[in-house]
């Protein structure tokens, strides 16, 4: 584990009020001189607090701030330059002069993956506050890599797990995270960290949707959802189970893990390989 800086890039809407929201993540650790930025790349999130948002002007603004950092982090290993603070660098990139832009005050963490960092960072400081329509169409990965990935890595499963893809009559449906004992064994990351009960509930009629096509294959599947932040109202509870896991049709097994249960149903799962080899 190795201590890394980073900072917090900002759109401060009105100096005055100074209203801000988080736009992006720079990442610093000087020992081996890794530097890398992540900035959003739509704004319609920020556009539903400010109405008067120049948008295009902002990611254009962003990408080149990110452009810049690539160049130095380019300089800190080819030119043999060195830094000991990443607001030398942001300084630099973007003074301080009252801009719309600015880098928040110097901060710290712990990490042995920088790359992992950065997106877990900008995952938890930028993209989190999207609403619910504008969050990243790959969240569910997020989910896997908040939660569940540590008890696979743990129990040496992670390894094991192969990507197996269905063909439906109008798709080809690839869960990434499967291994075969009779049956295949497909294991999806879902996350129902959402604000609204009908994003909720769209989210599981898609995927109902897609379990029905899976079926229309007739291949013999069980399938498991490893979800993270389930709502705590009953009803959506009981929807979500009742959809997504009473099917009538008996060639697919639909299974709800949830967070409290992750590191139980690895050992029973690496058990269950072991005993299959």
């Amino acid at each position: 584990m190795k201590k890394f800086q980073y900072q917090i890039i900002r759109y401060v809407h009105d100096q005055v009020t100074s209203e801000f929201v988080n736009v992006g993540i720079v990442v610093y650790q000087p020992d081996i001189k890794f530097l890398q930025c992540k900035v959003i790349t739509r704004f319609g999130r920020i556009s539903n607090f400010f109405n008067d948002l120049n948008g295009q002007y902002l990611l254009s603004t962003l990408k080149q701030i990110e452009k810049e950092v690539c160049r130095t982090s380019k300089q800190l290993t080819e030119l043999f330059f060195d830094c000991s603070s990443l607001e030398e660098i942001t300084n630099s990139i973007l003074p301080k002069d009252n801009s719309a832009l600015e880098f928040s005050e110097l901060r710290f963490g712990i990490d042995i993956d920088f790359k992992s960092a950065v997106s877990d960072l900008f995952n938890n400081m930028v993209d989190k506050y999207s609403t619910d329509f504008e969050k990243d169409p790959h969240d569910d990965l997020f989910a896997w890599r908040r939660v569940y990935k540590q008890y696979f890595d743990k129990y040496g499963i992670t390894g094991k797990l192969k990507s197996h893809t269905v063909k439906t009559e109008n798709d080809d449906i690839e869960f990434t995270r499967a291994w075969k004992n009779g049956v295949w064994n497909c294991y999806q990351p879902l996350s129902f960290d959402l604000k609204r009960k009908d994003s909720i509930k769209n989210k599981v009629y898609k995927w109902s949707g897609i379990i029905n096509a899976i079926e229309q294959s007739n291949q013999q599947m069980h399938l498991y959802f490893l979800t993270v932040n389930g709502t705590k109202d009953f009803h959506v509870k009981s929807f979500i189970e009742q959809t997504l896991t009473q099917r009538p049709n008996k060639s697919i097994t639909v299974t709800l893990v949830n967070e409290q249960q992750a590191d139980s149903f690895v050992a029973n799962l690496k058990q269950e390989i072991e005993s299959h080899v």
